[in-house]
């Protein structure tokens, strides 16, 4: 079977970021905190997850014959749901917007930016709304002796002008690792140092000296350690770096 592993997703926590005030700055990037307008809806159940659901009227034209010749398609509409297991501020506004701390009132639509978030270990992925949404109560508030009380939400997100949806941020996919330099010459007895670089699918380079695994094919000729080579004795070794799947490799030779 073909295919690439390392693109297979399992997201196994999330959180959902909302903000009330829909001129909160974005974060820069999928490394960036949000900021203080933004509130945590808190705990999330995993079970449902985050069901996204799209609906588009679509008008078939056909002409004599019987023969398809054109589909329209309009009124385009995203929903994104999620189940809320908490009881704090932030649930109670999105399930009753327009109520106070002391009144409940009817509901009135609030426009809000909402981001939802899923991480898998090291990697993160986030969807922001690209201009607003609004939330409802989807069913029923559940209240009972033997579940927790829960609120699923749906949230409707509404387009910019150019029919953006989402800004969408995540961890850039690792492409390859590299050691430099690739030929290192260390005199027996002293200490050189290496350096590993990973290269990502968006061009962008990070350096992993620090957190990738070291490895000598000889270690009779020299040794490493979080990229500090150690001369032992005359001879060559191939020094291999290990991160995330990805390895790079550098030719050490050892002077007496």
């Amino acid at each position: 079977m073909s295919g690439d592993p390392t693109k297979a997703n399992l997201w196994t926590d999330a959180d959902v970021y909302v903000s009330f005030d829909t001129s909160a700055p974005m974060p820069a990037n999928v490394n960036t905190p949000f900021g203080p307008q933004w509130n945590l809806v808190g705990l999330l159940d995993g079970d449902e997850g985050m069901p996204e659901s799209r609906e588009e009227d679509t008008d078939d034209k056909f002409a004599w014959g019987g023969i398809l010749v054109k589909t329209s398609r309009n009124h385009f509409k995203l929903t994104k749901a999620f189940t809320a297991l908490e009881d704090n501020a932030t649930v109670r506004r999105l399930v009753w917007p327009g109520s106070t701390a002391t009144k409940i009132k009817v509901p009135k639509p609030e426009r809000v930016l909402i981001a939802f978030e899923v991480r898998e270990g090291e990697k993160t992925r986030r969807l922001i709304s690209s201009l607003y949404a609004e939330c409802s109560l989807d069913g029923d508030h559940g209240e009972n002796e033997t579940d927790l009380e829960s609120a699923t939400i749906v949230a409707t997100i509404y387009p910019t002008a150019e029919g953006d949806l989402f800004d969408r941020q995540e961890t850039p996919v690792l492409e390859s690792i590299a050691v430099t330099p690739a030929t290192l010459s260390v005199p027996s007895g002293e200490i050189a140092a290496l350096v590993a670089v990973a290269t990502f699918e968006d061009e962008t380079t990070a350096d992993v000296t620090d957190d990738a695994a070291w490895s000598s094919s000889d270690l009779t000729k020299a040794t490493v350690s979080s990229g500090f080579v150690t001369g032992l004795a005359a001879g060559s070794s191939t020094v291999t770096a290990s991160y995330n799947g990805k390895t790079g490799t550098a030719a050490v030779t050892v002077t007496a």
